[in-house]
């Protein structure tokens, strides 16, 4: 069995490589990322910060319940957010553009590619998936993978 330090290294590595990937798509590929996009991102590098901060502190259990706390809201945001693209929600204020155009070049580019459109228009998807989908799938096995963690220390460290 794999010992806890090693999962929540593979638990960094794979949330590192996540941020990578996400700002990897939206500034060298030039796929727009609406709000609920980059709050996303945001549980990623709180969890990140936990994570290392249980490897160095050995106090994982003051930890750990936090870390399981930001990974449930990271999973309430991309369910809101793959509710509103299935259209369960509505749009609002959260899917419009917060990027205003520098020129009028830009908003012409804008106005006539319809480039941000809203939560509902997907422009990138990856095994038939949006980013949001993908975000819930990889955040629900964090979270059976930190309750394991938990079931597994208190059931061989007591």
């Amino acid at each position: 069995m794999l010992n806890t330090k090693n999962i929540l290294k593979f638990l960094i590595y794979t949330q590192i490589l996540i941020l990578f990937l996400v700002y990897y798509i939206e500034y060298v590929m030039d796929v727009y990322a609406c709000r609920l996009c980059k709050y996303q991102r945001i549980p990623f590098f709180l969890n990140i910060l936990l994570i290392f901060l249980i490897l160095n502190k050995k106090q994982l259990y003051n930890f750990i319940y936090i870390l399981l706390i930001s990974i449930t809201i990271n999973i309430g945001i991309s369910f809101y957010h793959i509710g509103i693209e299935r259209g369960f929600f509505t749009d609002n204020q959260v899917c419009i553009a917060d990027k205003s155009p520098r020129n009028e070049k830009d908003l012409l580019k804008e106005l006539t590619n319809q480039k941000n459109g809203g939560c509902k228009n997907v422009k990138f998807r990856l095994f038939k998936l949006s980013l949001s989908e993908l975000n819930f799938l990889t955040n629900i096995v964090f979270l059976l993978i930190c309750a394991h963690i938990i079931r597994y220390e208190k059931k061989y460290k007591n």
